[in-house]
């Protein structure tokens, strides 16, 4: 953590899943994420961070233009103003209370009236999907009741 906590940028290079512990660890150190791929970030976290806002607190370099186009990572992050790097990363600590898990009930989680964390995002993303299935189970059974008649 606190090479993390003394950087500004935190790269997260692709692995062997699209998922990275990391990506959390960083946003936890206040760090803006570095992703290579759109899966990384946007398609697999988004109940926790939101796709709308991807550019405001990731910053996104195609590992193919690195790998095969010879595009140099610092270049892109140097190329990034002071001024969009401080609203990035203001972004990042709003982002903080998503990914982190409170004892809820606990005296430290005053400061979160009315904050959800990860499983209070986790439960509402949940419940929403079982949601949307019913209503697409319904409408079919509709649909189905009405072309037998």
């Amino acid at each position: 953590m606190r090479p993390m906590l003394q950087s500004t940028f935190c790269l997260q290079p692709p692995g062997d899943t699209p998922t990275r512990r990391s990506t959390f660890d960083a946003i936890i150190a206040g760090c803006i994420p570095v992703f290579f791929e759109d899966q990384s970030a946007r398609t697999q976290y988004r109940w926790h961070l939101p796709e709308e806002a991807y550019g405001e607190f990731a910053v996104h370099i195609p590992k193919e233009d690195v790998v095969y186009n010879g595009m140099k990572i610092l270049d892109v992050l140097m190329g990034i103003s002071r001024a969009r790097v401080r609203r990035m990363r203001q972004k990042v600590i709003e982002l903080i209370p998503r990914v982190v898990y409170r004892k809820h009930g606990s005296s430290s989680s005053v400061g979160w009236k009315g904050q959800k964390d990860a499983l209070d995002i986790a439960i509402d993303g949940a419940l929403e999907k079982i949601r949307s299935r019913i209503k697409g189970e319904e409408a079919e059974v509709g649909v189905e009741d009405l072309s037998s008649m």
